[in-house]
């Protein structure tokens, strides 16, 4: 409305504008003319005859003298202008008028044409008129078309709406809304492929809580047995061994939880932030520490060849080190015997490899042992199987992949993390 007003607004000046620019060039052509004509400079008054249609300028002949030559018919008497050649206004009783005086010094006559204001403004009224009426018709037929317009084109969007709004929470299969405009396919689409990853995400959701609820009912009936033998038994051996079970069963359950925490909040995260960056050699040593005396318990050790120095990586240092500790405590557990190795490699990015004497996973099983709540044919019965599922958790915003492959020494576990994670100063390699 505001351009079209705009537009109808700049017409109408510009059109006022010019109609009175061509009257004006009438009046002048109106008065030359009359002045061409052989009109004797003195004699009785002329006045030419009623005309049966409206006139729309009136015209004075004087002489320069002062003297009325000729008029038009609807003419006053009293002259149009003062005299001076060129154009000017004069009210002559109670019509206003616009004159031009042209002066032919050599004949001795003063013509003067002159337009009424007021039919002059009629004249251009009714052209504004014509002009501004279409436009407001048109506006409006406009405004009428657009509506529908635009009521048509959103319909697809308004079903595609209303069958988002009538669906149940618990509905995720793809929206029926046929026809889809193609402008609309996209989002329809889109909308379709966000479903689809949310009954995926909820139907992870609900085998992770089954599985979890069976995991942790086997340790807790386990708990109920043996606390009902250790509080039954008469023999001290028997309530010892009772007692005993019962820790191991409080070990169990207690890194089941502690694992389910972990897999909760490392899937959590979000990206890393550009600025967060970990010092591998710190956390390779750490790890190292920390893993040290479970080592020894199975008569093990821990060796570490991180050869790197001032090598960080653009990953959380906690998330890193509960990825790599994972691994180690797997090579721990399941490895064969001799040490677990801890190797670093930057080579078109970055290495960590945690190796072990053992026999290693088998290719066709490495996606099974993926998966949550998955453990190998050698497995010892206390694993959770959620080992790998939280390194792959830990290092994914980092997009790091855990890869599995033979070594010379053993079996490797692999975390590998593209170029640009990794940093490397001036003196990063030993």
């Amino acid at each position: 409305m505001l351009v079209w007003a705009g537009a109808a607004g700049w017409t109408s000046f510009s059109t006022r504008a010019e109609v009175q620019r061509v009257l004006d060039g009438r009046l002048v052509e109106a008065a030359r003319m009359v002045a061409a004509l052989d009109i004797p400079a003195s004699g009785p008054v002329r006045r030419l005859a009623p005309a049966p249609y409206s006139r729309q300028l009136s015209c004075q002949i004087w002489s320069l003298n002062g003297a009325l030559i000729g008029q038009s018919t609807g003419a006053p008497d009293a002259p149009l202008a003062g005299g001076a050649p060129g154009f000017s206004s004069r009210q002559i009783g109670d019509e206003q008028w616009r004159v031009y005086t042209h002066v032919d010094a050599a004949r001795g006559i003063r013509v003067m044409v002159g337009d009424s204001l007021a039919v002059r403004q009629h004249l251009v009224n009714d052209l504004m008129l014509g002009l501004l009426l279409p436009a407001a018709a048109g506006l409006v037929a406009l405004a009428v078309l657009l509506w529908f317009g635009v009521r048509s084109g959103l319909a697809p969007l308004g079903r595609v709406a209303r069958a988002i709004e009538l669906r149940s929470p618990h509905t995720l299969e793809p929206l029926a809304v046929d026809p889809v405009p193609e402008e609309l396919r996209p989002l329809v689409q889109a909308m379709d492929d966000l479903l689809a990853r949310l009954e995926g995400a909820r139907r992870a959701e609900r085998d992770f809580v089954a599985n979890a609820a069976h995991e942790l009912q086997t340790p807790l009936a386990g708990l109920k047995t043996q606390a009902e033998v250790a509080r039954r038994a008469t023999d001290p051996a028997m309530r010892d061994h009772a007692l005993e079970r019962i820790a191991i069963a409080v070990d169990r359950t207690s890194r089941l939880v502690r694992q389910l925490l972990e897999l909760a909040r490392q899937e959590g995260r979000e990206a890393e932030p550009a600025n967060c960056f970990a010092c591998v050699r710190d956390v390779v040593n750490g790890v190292a520490g920390d893993y040290a005396h479970l080592a020894a318990t199975g008569s093990r050790s821990i060796v570490t060849a991180c050869g790197l120095r001032d090598v960080d990586l653009a990953i959380d240092a906690e998330a890193l080190r509960l990825a790599l500790g994972n691994l180690v405590e797997n090579a721990l557990h399941h490895g064969g015997k001799g040490p677990v190795r801890i190797e670093c490699a930057a080579n078109d990015g970055l290495e960590l490899r945690v190796i072990d004497g053992g026999a290693g996973i088998a290719a066709e099983e490495v996606e099974r042992v993926r998966r949550r709540f998955e453990r190998g044919p050698r497995a010892m019965s206390g694993g959770t199987g959620l080992g790998l599922s939280i390194v792959e958790a830990a290092i994914a915003p980092a997009q790091g992949v855990l890869k599995f492959r033979p070594d010379d020494a053993g079996f490797a576990a692999v975390l590998r993390f593209p170029s640009h994670r990794v940093r490397i100063s001036s003196n990063g390699a030993s």
